[in-house]
Formats: C-alpha cells, structure tokens, sequence
C-alpha cells in the first residue's frame, strides 16, 4: 500500500499496481489526479508498507510532535481517504516515517536545534492528536523541520540534547554549522 499525506491533514491510500509502468520519457500519472485528492490539496510525504509496522513522527509549526503507529491507518475496507490523518490545528513542517524508535533534529526557524529521541515522546493512538510540546519557541518563529539524526552529524551531541521537554534548543556552534563562509579566491 502507498499512502500519500496531504497539507490538508488526509490521507489517501491506494495500491503501487494502480500505476502504470511506463518509460522514462513519459512523465507518468499526476498523483493529485489519479487520487482525486480535493482543489488545492498538495501531497507532502508519502509512506509504502506492507504490514503497516512503524511509526509515524508528526512535526507542528508550533513547536509539537505526535508520534502515531502506522497501523492507525490500516482499515478493513478498501477506503481511499481518510480524513483526519493528523491535527489540523498547526500546519504540519514535517513528516517522517520511522521503523523504530530513533534520534531526531528539531530544527526551529531561529536557527536553534533540539535533538530527542522519539523514545521520549508518548505513542498516541488516535491520528488527530495534538502532540506534546517539545520545542520551545520564541514569538514570530516555528518549528521548520524534524530529520533523523545521523552518527557524526554533531561534533558535541549532547549539546543539543536535553533532560526534559519541552526545551528551547541550541544554536549550532562554529565546529556544527553547515554554512561555511565562500572566498571570491
């Protein structure tokens, strides 16, 4: 099954043998039209399971996260859409799948980053949920994105960790910045 996550907090749900095999050189199928997704609805993460194992990590603009288990999404009939897939009430930054628990990179619009194992987050079992606080936020910035954490990605880690959430966050130091200064020479 591939399930397609809209900005409008749905979920449509349809089979990989419902495309067509096709060249290269053909574009292929306009997703939003092959799953009569509504007017203005854009597809922003996409999901292939099987047996609906995982975990899905839901990230708010305000600073939440929802942890959901995919199986919520499994249904006995064979609906194409699910309203509800995830609370409306912050626009959704980002979404992952997760087959287990693992660390993660808040990532706020300030430029302060929070890592945190998803272990800490409490699994939910209703999709819409709100989610727990995790990232403290300034006025007039967001939550800009959540990414799972590689080994080596930080030179000091535990920097960027913390003992209790929500948290505010550190500004990534000289040695962790990803933006190097250009030379014209």
């Amino acid at each position: 099954d591939l399930l397609f996550f809209t900005d409008k907090a749905q979920v449509y749900k349809t089979k990989a043998s419902e495309f067509s095999d096709t060249k290269t050189s053909v574009l292929g199928d306009y997703v939003a039209a092959k799953l009569g997704m509504d007017e203005g609805e854009n597809a922003v993460y996409m999901v292939a399971t099987k047996d609906y194992k995982g975990i899905m990590l839901f990230g708010f603009e305000n600073g939440k996260a929802a942890k959901v288990p995919l199986e919520a999404y499994a249904t006995k009939t064979n609906r194409k859409k699910l309203t509800g897939a995830f609370s409306d009430k912050s626009p959704v930054s980002s979404i992952i799948f997760l087959d287990e628990d693992r660390e993660v990179i808040f990532t706020a619009s300030s430029g302060r980053m929070l890592l945190v194992h998803t272990g800490a987050l409490a699994l939910k079992s209703t999709r819409s949920t709100q989610g727990v606080a995790v990232m403290k936020l300034k006025k007039g910035h967001r939550l800009f994105s959540v990414t799972e954490y590689r080994e080596g990605a930080f030179n000091k880690p535990q920097r960027y960790r913390t003992r209790s959430l929500p948290a505010l966050g550190a500004l990534p130091s000289a040695e962790d910045s990803s933006d190097e200064q250009l030379s014209l020479l």
